[in-house]
């Protein structure tokens, strides 16, 4: 049995439309198999869903995908840190606190956590979905409409993050 299969099968009845979600997201995403895991994978580590993260990780087209598996990783824990750090800048309504640097560590974006820019904004731009964090998702998005990503593919980015947001608040965490 896959992970989708699995993840499935214990979600509740009365969240059908969170299982046919899943299943349109994942096996008919316009992205690359490794990806839509990846995008899925990131969005299960944003949503605190470490079991859910663990099936996607180790069971899904990804695990073949070291590069993807790591940069996922890496952009999750980096939006974890900026999705909280910008919008609590901005909720502070402060033009001095606004006009400081954040001074908070970000190295590893300036690798895109080993693969490519687009990938790396790509998951990105779900962990700050996931996170809610308005000015993160803009520049996100931006960014990869400016790599060339459609608004479809973006629309799709959108949607993983959104079901996988919704199976980690529904299903049971032992899979």
């Amino acid at each position: 049995m896959n992970w989708i299969d699995v993840i499935k099968e214990s979600i509740p009845d009365h969240s059908k439309d969170i299982k046919l979600n899943l299943d349109a997201v994942i096996n008919r995403s316009p992205l690359s198999a490794e990806d839509t895991a990846a995008v899925a994978l990131v969005s299960a580590l944003a949503s605190g869903n470490g079991a859910l993260a663990f099936e996607i990780e180790t069971k899904s087209a990804l695990a073949e995908f070291e590069a993807e598996k790591t940069a996922a990783k890496t952009a999750a824990s980096l939006m974890a840190m900026n999705n909280m750090w910008y919008p609590y800048v901005e909720m502070t309504g402060d033009p001095d606190l606004k006009g400081l640097p954040a001074g908070l560590r970000m190295n590893a974006y300036a690798t895109h956590g080993g693969v490519s820019k687009k990938k790396f904004e790509m998951y990105a731009l779900a962990a700050s979905i996931i996170g809610k964090c308005h000015f993160c998702v803009k520049n996100h998005y931006d960014v990869l409409k400016k790599e060339g990503m459609t608004v479809q593919e973006l629309q799709h980015v959108g949607k993983i993050a959104a079901v996988i947001n919704a199976v980690g608040k529904i299903a049971p965490e032992n899979y």
